[in-house]
């Protein structure tokens, strides 16, 4: 059986569900799984922890911990233990040192902890934030792992976080990298700019689970109100502004609807303001943080999603957008910003519409046309959920994974 490393910096966060579905992938392509953290989270609070518990996930958790004592002669005593005890590769212990910035003590007991994955299969490091130092005790020699690295999206925008710099960061992985995942075409093109070889790019979507998210259409809803809904993160980036703003546009075209928002984040208090001042207690709810299964449920009384997201910092926009998929495999038509690689999810004129970000006023005449038109309503639900089984499904992209676990 091979095995196949998970890095990851927190686990299990709330709002990464497609990493707990990549880790259940490999499981059930008969790999032997294991999970590198740094930091646990609870297992309870996790939108998916049925199948955390399901998968026996904690189980395969191993913490990155370097062990390093805290007084200094026997700090320096055990790096000297470490050094001779690895001899026969003092030259790679050399050459990993000097492709660090600037040397530290740190660097030997990192060595240390990671020669228990030298004969790993495979690593597979979820974010490029977190390849570190995956790449370069490659580099050095003392991995030979095959290196895949999944982008995810600000991760490819510098400065990352508005803190990390450019200046070489992705360097060694360029090099050691065996290959890179973009989720979209539009991701690809980033990684591209930052000097990624497109031979070593695959572009491989986040999945949806189409036999989980599905569509209540032949249940009977009353017709009013029309049940808009989005869910993301309360953050700039997530636009939900603009979907409060098109929505107090068609309120007082005298139309009938209720605006759920799922997520939580530092703009609430933002998002709330403006809602008080639009005077749309009654139209619109934030909901918070749900469940998965909440979620889907609230996908399926609604009647049509909003993707709202624009970009952020003049640069960083969504590279995929997983929600937006969940909602037409429920069935949902989606009117949505054409920001970043988002156009890729949906079908401009048979599964949803796509128009100029930031333009809440055209954002608001696409909702009034599906409003006010049921059938087209319909055909764009019949559409959407083709279009994700077709394209998103887990049996699509789990074929495309086993192609490049097992290269």
């Amino acid at each position: 059986m091979k095995t196949i490393l998970f890095k990851i910096q927190q686990f299990p966060l709330i709002s990464e569900t497609f990493i707990v579905n990549q880790i259940i992938m490999a499981i059930e392509l008969g790999f032997d799984v294991k999970i590198l953290i740094k930091d646990l989270l609870k297992f309870e609070e996790s939108s998916q922890a049925e199948l955390l518990e399901k998968y026996k996930i904690s189980d395969k958790i191993i913490f990155e911990q370097f062990d390093i004592p805290q007084n200094k002669f026997w700090r320096l005593l055990k790096v000297i233990g470490i050094v001779l005890s690895r001899i026969t590769n003092f030259l790679k212990v050399i050459k990993y040192v000097k492709l660090k910035s600037k040397f530290s003590l740190t660097w030997i007991f990192e060595i240390a902890f990671y020669d228990q994955f030298k004969n790993i299969d495979i690593i597979h490091v979820q974010y490029g934030t977190n390849v570190h130092p995956i790449d370069i005790l490659k580099k050095a020699g003392f991995i030979d792992s095959r290196l895949i690295v999944s982008f995810h999206g600000h991760d490819a925008f510098f400065p990352i976080n508005g803190l990390i710099p450019r200046d070489g960061y992705y360097d060694y992985l360029v090099n050691e990298g065996d290959w890179i995942i973009a989720n979209t075409p539009y991701l690809k093109q980033q990684l591209m700019k930052i000097g990624f070889s497109e031979n070593k790019i695959e572009v491989i979507p986040v999945p949806v689970d189409t036999d989980y998210f599905t569509s209540m259409r032949k249940r009977k809803r009353p017709n009013n109100p029309i049940r808009l809904i989005s869910v993301g993160r309360l953050e700039s980036i997530k636009g939900h502004r603009y979907g409060i703003l098109a929505t107090d546009i068609l309120v007082r075209k005298g139309i009938d609807v209720k605006y759920f928002i799922i997520g939580e984040g530092s703009n609430r208090k933002e998002l709330e303001s403006l809602i008080h001042l639009k005077q749309l207690d009654n139209h619109v709810n934030l909901l918070g943080k749900r469940t998965q299964r909440e979620i889907r449920v609230k996908l399926r009384q609604a009647d049509i999603y909003l993707m709202t997201s624009v970009t952020f910092n003049n640069q960083i926009k969504e590279t995929q957008g997983l929600a937006t998929i969940e909602a037409q495999s429920c069935g949902l038509p989606v009117v949505a910003f054409d920001s970043g690689g988002v156009r890729y999810t949906i079908i401009h004129g048979e599964t949803g519409f796509l128009c100029e970000e930031e333009n809440f006023l055209k954002f608001a005449e696409y909702l009034e046309r599906l409003i006010n038109n049921k059938k087209l309503r319909d055909k764009f639900s019949q559409n959407a959920e083709k279009f994700v089984k077709e394209h998103y499904s887990r049996k699509m992209v789990f074929h495309k994974w086993r192609l490049i676990y097992n290269r």
